[in-house]
């Protein structure tokens, strides 16, 4: 059965990776300036948005009772497709018409992958764990054998590549696209399941926020700190790993997983939302790129007026691309 609550958490988690990288147009102002005080405080406090996504997954995957081991590889096995394939889209576009990192060998680039498309290869990784991970919670021995082999032989592969000396230009971009540091995000996945058995009540989540918003609030205050000491924006204290983006995360999941009764009107256009977020998440990018690349000095413009202006534009353009590409059977794919 879908959950409502869930929808809204992916819809809120797309939303705030959008403001991140609407906010790095705007990240030559001086840190000094109160300007940048607001971009540094909601550019940290929506570093949520990321560990949000590994926790939604957390919870419907290792929430199921039976993980089908076969389907669940092919799931891994488009989530790499897909990483190449819009890596290939995003610089195919940069080269023919944005020119904004259009720098060294194409082919390089299109290992190394588009910069918000890191995402893709820490999701598989992080799948190619959740067979074990799955089979361990569950109690089933047949997943937890195969989730074994299949995380083994991802390791082992990823660890005999690096070794070889003196690796090529394109095998070092292929093999940095690949980082077994990766593997930390499952500890979302954990939290996002054990969060979703559980109810917690009113006094802990009043609990949960006052800790969420010291943590943002301090690192916030460190960061600036930070960049007003080194005379120019620094992103030292942000991360998807810190315990202002653990804790914030973890707050929003448990009152998105509050959302249980939806008005019937109101859940149908939720779910539409929710089912683009993928889509919005894969072509946001090129929108903000477009933008980029006629060299706008931004800080020559009404902040109150820009930067709320171009957060909309690069959140409903890309939501109407991907509710086209949706409709388009054979385009589907590349957005779901």
């Amino acid at each position: 059965m879908r959950k409502p609550g869930l929808d809204l958490c992916r819809v809120i988690a797309c939303m705030g990776v959008v403001l991140i990288h609407t906010l790095m147009l705007f990240w030559d102002f001086d840190p000094a300036s109160p300007t940048w005080i607001f971009y540094n405080l909601a550019a940290l406090a929506m570093r949520l948005s990321v560990p949000l996504f590994f926790m939604i997954s957390g919870a419907l995957l290792l929430g199921r009772e039976r993980l089908d081991f076969n389907r669940h590889l092919r799931r891994l096995l488009h989530f790499v497709l897909l990483f190449y394939l819009w890596s290939l889209i995003c610089h195919g576009i940069d080269r023919l018409l944005l020119h904004v990192w259009n720098e060294g060998d194409f082919l390089i680039a299109l290992l190394s992958g588009y910069y918000h498309l890191w995402y893709l290869p820490a999701l598989a990784l992080c799948y190619s764990a959740l067979p074990l991970l799955h089979g361990l919670i569950h109690g089933e021995a047949e997943n937890t054998k195969k989730g074994a082999l299949l995380l083994a032989g991802v390791v082992a592969v990823r660890l005999t590549l690096a070794l070889i000396p003196g690796k090529s230009a394109w095998l070092s971009a292929l093999l940095a696209s690949w980082k077994l540091s990766d593997f930390t995000y499952l500890v979302y996945f954990l939290l996002g399941w054990l969060l979703s058995r559980v109810r917690l009540p009113k006094r802990a989540l009043w609990l949960l926020g006052l800790a969420a918003l010291a943590a943002v609030l301090v690192l916030a205050h460190l960061n600036r700190r930070y960049s007003i000491g080194t005379g120019r924006a620094s992103d030292l204290y942000y991360g998807y790993l810190t315990p202002s983006a653990a804790l914030s995360a973890a707050l929003v999941f448990c009152l998105c997983l509050r959302a249980e009764r939806i008005p019937p009107r109101l859940g149908g256009v939720l779910k539409t939302l929710s089912d683009c977020t993928f889509g919005v998440y894969l072509t946001h990018p090129v929108f903000i790129d477009a933008l980029r690349s006629l060299h706008l000095d931004f800080t020559q413009y009404n902040t109150l007026l820009f930067l709320p202006l171009c957060y909309l534009s690069f959140l409903l353009l890309p939501l109407a691309a991907a509710w086209l590409l949706r409709r388009i059977p054979l385009l589907k794919k590349l957005v779901s």
